[in-house]
């Protein structure tokens, strides 16, 4: 639902002689594209995207090779868990402000608030994810392919001392959390800043809209 609609329903409950309160809940609980309707759906395929990849490659490094590449099937299984962790509290917090209860309009800013420190919380975490990844699988493919190719300028060497294997990887790792990290800024602020900032904007016209009618 776009800002004027929202606007337009705030203005047609007031004619009706509801309490602002139950104003407020008409429009958060509206099934309609709402900012909170569009982040459930995005943070529903979100889930379901962990859910199938990060499935389907726990699956391939447990069983491939032997399992001796387990060690990667157990770092995706433990993303995965904190992403089903923070999903499953997200959505409980939108569907708070779908139903809400008590002061709504308190309420809603409180959650709004609350959301914003789940998404700085997620976009955080998703950019240190990007240099641990890459630490990470750098170590792995270290341990179990070093023989394959050892003249890879990847893995120290005869060739290839360690100052110069650090800093190749330490250059890589700057590029890929700068190039990634503002891929994931943009991804989120699409998935759910650009929502939230509706909700704000939502608030602030209802509490203007309130205060030229109890003014007027």
């Amino acid at each position: 639902m776009e800002l004027e609609e929202w606007k337009d329903l705030w203005q047609q409950d007031h004619k009706k002689e509801l309490s602002d309160e139950q104003q407020l809940k008409n429009m958060l609980s509206a099934k309609s594209k709402s900012p909170v309707a569009i982040m459930k759906r995005n943070l529903l395929i979100e889930l379901w995207l962990v859910v199938f990849t990060y499935g389907a490659s726990i699956l391939f490094y447990f069983t491939a090779w032997k399992g001796r590449m387990s060690e990667v099937g157990w770092f995706m299984l433990v993303i995965a868990l904190v992403f089903v962790i923070y999903y499953y509290r997200k959505n409980r917090l939108l569907n708070r402000m779908v139903s809400p209860e008590g002061q709504v309009l308190q309420n809603l800013r409180n959650q709004i608030h609350t959301l914003e420190k789940f998404v700085g919380f997620y976009l955080l975490a998703g950019t240190i994810l990007v240099p641990i990844s890459m630490v990470f699988f750098g170590w792995i493919f270290y341990w179990n392919a070093r023989y394959i190719n050892p003249g890879n300028i990847l893995f120290p060497s005869p060739e290839n001392p360690w100052w110069k294997v650090v800093l190749i990887w330490g250059i890589l790792i700057v590029i890929g959390t700068f190039v990634l990290g503002i891929l994931n800024k943009w991804y989120v602020r699409k998935l759910y800043g650009r929502h939230i900032a509706k909700l704000r904007e939502i608030v602030h016209e209802i509490e203007s809209e309130e205060t030229e009618l109890h003014s007027g």
